[in-house]
Parts: structure tokens; C-alpha cells; sequence
């Protein structure tokens, strides 16, 4: 009765799999660049995300990005100051690049990603300056930076030598001493040297060199946090000797002595059969707000760390060589004191990192980043915060993890006005918590920002200013 329903029916379906898969490729399209609203200094009004980014690919592969985020990247390379996303070879036509190692934030390890946390490089010609370094960042950066000389032999090429690349860090700059900006400190400490951290070979003697690597961080803060989770377990003290050294809170430079006293045998191994440098002279560590010779003391007296973290304040110099000049403010991580933000004024822009931080800074932030090139800021996913918590009750130790959450970090609806506020061209997401939040739900942070928006991703990297000539 019905001779033609199966061509019929197969004429269907074929039309529905090509609507469907035109759908797929249109959404697909727009989750790779979302073109919407205004651009503080970009006439195109493109704001960028990049959620397809290829960490995995090799030097000079640019396949793993969407053609439409090549073309606005070309399309802004030759507007001064516009930050723009670089990948493979292009990257060694800006003199100054940022490259984000870790991306993610958290004291957890998030399912479905590969992202590391918290750690970003600024490069200035062949200088590198390290924001934080957190779990998984060391072996980005030898990803980005580790390329090495390779031989050919007969049964294939071989390194010619040892790795080098680490020569080339000046200086390592610790937001906070939470682990997830600090859990890969030790390994870089103890790895570092392997690869010319804080050393090189004179070579009219032979010897060592030592050009330390220097750790700017901060100090012991004086006291214990308040319980508000009605903790009964342990507090974990400092060991020593010296009385003032026994601390529960200690700072960046009792914090890395420490690590070469965990280390000793390894560190001792090394120096006495494996012709390593000395370990403790190929760091250099000054704290901000401490008070040994040589640190840097904040410009306001902050009397109770438990309660008043943040109070406003200008910015002030904590850094200056013939590259870069980095100047520091207090923000408000709550109890986690002091918490620190640092911009960086190369010749060919300026970066601002937020570091951990609620929205509400008493306008320090606003003071720090106020023109910069670049803001990179941490997010926090609202959403997620809800539904892991729900309704806690108030005194028990999910509602006090709630509050933390909500108050001590930026949520992703937040941080839009906190980027237009900071008078910025461009806002990159990073410290995602969780590391697995969707772009979907990322995308909220372009509510009431006028710049650009990046979503980061670990190994991208973004040029500064105008790409060299030549």
C-alpha cells in the first residue's frame, strides 16, 4: 500500500542527520569565539574565548585552534597593547608573552581535566618571572620553555647534554602559601638546579656560578587562624632548635629552608656525588612584610590578620630590574593573610595577577591593575558552590567552607564588574574552581565587562604590545 515509505523514510533521516549535524557545527562555532558587546579598546567588539586549545600540540602545530581564533588574533597583532592569543612559532614574535601553567585552583584534583593549578610565566625577552607555583605547574613549564638540542645518532637523536632552560627564570613571585600556589615549590627546588636554576658554569673558571633565583613571598603572620569549624585535631608546629623558630604559621623563608632540611639526604647526595651546585645558594628569598634585612615591609600596619586582611592601601614597589617593575597590594582572601596581587610594567605592557580574592578589595586591586594590558583573575563557579553545600548549618564545617568559598574568591558573575572597575582591556579567567567548570557556565563572567575575555587555558599564550618586526 506504501511502496515508496522506505525511500521516503531514508530521504528523512538523511535530512534530519544533516540539520542535526549543521546544529552541531554552528554551536560548535560559537562556543569557539563568542562575538558579543563592547571592547574597551577593540573596535571589532570580539571577545575571545578559547576552549579548544590543544596543550598536547607540538611547537609550531596551531591544528588544535579554531580557524575564527587565529583570524582575530592576526586581526589584533598589529593593534599596540591589544593582548593576543599566540601559539607555536608566532609566540617568539613578542618580546614580552604571558604563558598560564596552571589554570585551576582548589585544594582538590579535578575529574574530567588535565589543567594544573595555579602558576603563570611572564616572559621579557629570554627573562621568565613565575607568578605561584602550584601542583603540576613544574612540568608545564618544561613544556613551554624546555625545548632542548637534540643529535642524531644511528639509532635515532639524543640530547646533546643536560636542559638548561631554568637559567633563564629570575624570579619566582608566591601570591599566598596556599598548596595549590606553592605544592610544586619543592620540586622546583629540588628539580631546579638540575636544569641551571640559580647557577651556571663560569666560563673562565669552570665553577659554579651562582645567580640566585629570587622568592618574593610572604612572611610568618604572626598568629594562628580562628577556628570556626570547631576543630579537635592537630596543630602542626615548625621543629627546631631555636625557640623563635618554632612556629605554627611559618613564612616563605622558614618555609623553604624547610624544604632543603626535608630533603637533606637527597640535597647531600647530589652536592657530594653527583657534582650539583649548593642547594641553598640558588635561592634568595625576601618577604613582603617581613622583617629581616632586606624585606619589604607593607606600607599600612595590619594589627589583627584574622580580621582585617585587607585594609586599602596604595601600591608599592616590590620589584625592579631593566625588564620589568612589579608593585604589590594586599587583597582579601580572608583569614589566608597577607594575600598578595602584583602587576607587572614591561615597555610593551602591563600584566596584573589577582591572586586569591573576594570581589571586595577596598579598592586595592582597583589601584593595582587600573590601565593594565592584562587582568588575569580567579573565578569561582556560583553554581557549583550550591549545589556541593546546599544549606549548611551555620557553625558546622561545610557552612564555614561555603562562606570561605563565597567570600574569599571571586564568583564567575563577579568578576566582569571587578575587570571593568580595574579600567582593563582584557580579563583572563584563571585559578577555575572547579577545574572541570564548563564554559557555559564561564562565559557568565563577560556580565558587565567592557575588555576582552579570555578564558585560560594551561600553555596558552598571550602577546604583549606589538609582535617584533622582522
Amino acid at each position: 500500500m506504501f511502496p515508496n515509505r522506505g525511500v521516503n523514510d531514508m530521504n528523512a533521516l538523511r535530512r534530519m542527520v544533516l540539520t542535526v549535524a549543521l546544529v552541531v557545527l554552528v554551536i560548535a562555532g560559537i562556543a569557539a569565539v563568542s562575538v558579543s558587546g563592547s571592547s574597551k579598546g577593540d573596535p571589532s567588539g570580539t571577545e575571545v574565548t578559547v576552549p579548544g586549545y590543544d596543550r598536547n600540540a607540538a611547537p609550531g602545530d596551531t591544528s588544535g585552534l579554531q580557524k575564527e581564533e587565529e583570524a582575530v588574533s592576526q586581526q589584533k597583532s598589529s593593534w599596540k597593547g591589544q593582548p593576543t592569543v599566540i601559539t607555536g612559532t608566532g609566540s617568539m614574535k613578542y618580546r614580552t608573552r604571558l604563558v598560564l601553567l596552571g589554570t585551576t585552583g582548589g585544594i582538590a584534583y579535578w575529574p574530567a581535566t588535565t589543567r594544573a593549578t595555579s602558576s603563570s610565566a611572564l616572559v621579557v625577552g629570554d627573562t621568565i618571572y613565575i607568578v605561584d607555583m602550584g601542583q603540576g605547574s613544574t612540568y608545564r613549564l618544561s613544556e613551554a620553555f624546555n625545548t632542548g638540542t637534540f643529535v642524531n645518532t644511528p639509532g635515532g637523536k639524543i640530547e646533546d647534554g643536560s636542559p638548561t632552560f631554568l637559567k633563564n627564570v629570575k624570579a619566582l613571585f608566591l601570591t599566598h602559601l596556599h598548596q595549590d600556589h606553592t605544592a610544586d615549590y619543592p620540586n622546583f627546588l629540588m628539580n631546579g638546579p638540575g636544569a641551571n636554576l640559580g647557577w651556571v658554569i663560569d666560563p673562565n673558571t669552570g665553577q659554579a656560578k651562582y645567580v640566585p633565583l629570587q622568592v618574593f613571598g610572604p612572611p610568618n603572620r604572626g598568629q594562628l587562624e580562628d577556628d570556626k569549624t570547631n576543630y579537635t585535631g592537630t596543630i602542626v608546629y615548625t621543629d627546631s632548635s631555636d625557640p623563635e623558630l618554632i612556629t605554627s604559621t611559618p613564612g616563605t623563608r622558614q618555609m623553604t629552608a624547610l624544604i632543603m632540611q626535608a630533603f637533606a639526604q637527597t640535597v647531600n647526595d647530589m652536592t657530594l656525588d653527583n657534582g650539583y651546585p649548593d642547594f641553598t645558594k640558588v635561592v634568595k628569598v625576601t618577604e613582603i612584610g617581613g622583617t629581616q634585612p632586606g624585606d619589604i615591609p607593607l606600607p599600612v600596619p595590619v594589627p589583627d590578620p584574622n580580621n582585617d586582611t585587607c585594609p586599602a592601601m596604595d601600591p608599592f614597589e616590590v620589584y625592579r630590574d631593566d625588564q620589568v617593575r612589579v608593585t604589590c597590594t594586599l587583597v582579601d582572601h580572608h583569614q589566608v593573610f597577607p594575600a598578595f596581587a602584583y602587576r607587572f610594567d614591561t615597555a610593551d605592557g602591563s600584566v596584573t595577577f589577582s591572586g586569591d580574592t573576594g570581589k571586595n578589595t577596598k579598592g586595592n586591586l582597583q589601584k593595582l591593575a587600573n590601565g593594565s594590558d592584562v587582568l588575569v583573575h580567579e573565578v569561582i563557579d556560583r553554581a557549583w558552590i550550591n549545589k556541593k553545600f546546599g544549606n549548611p548549618a551555620n557553625g558546622t564545617r561545610m557552612y564555614a567552607l561555603k562562606e570561605h568559598m563565597l567570600n574569599s574568591h571571586t564568583t564567575i558573575d563577579e568578576v566582569g564588574q571587578v575587570a571593568t572597575d580595574c579600567n582593563v582591556n582584557t580579563l583572563i579567567l584563571y585559578h577555575l574552581v572547579p577545574g572541570n567548570t564548563p564554559n557555559g557556565h564561564l562565559i557568565e563572567a563577560k556580565k558587565n565587562l567592557t575588555g576582552k575575555l579570555i578564558i585560560g587555558e594551561d600553555l596558552m599564550q598571550i602577546g604583549i604590545g606589538r609582535p617584533k618586526q622582522g
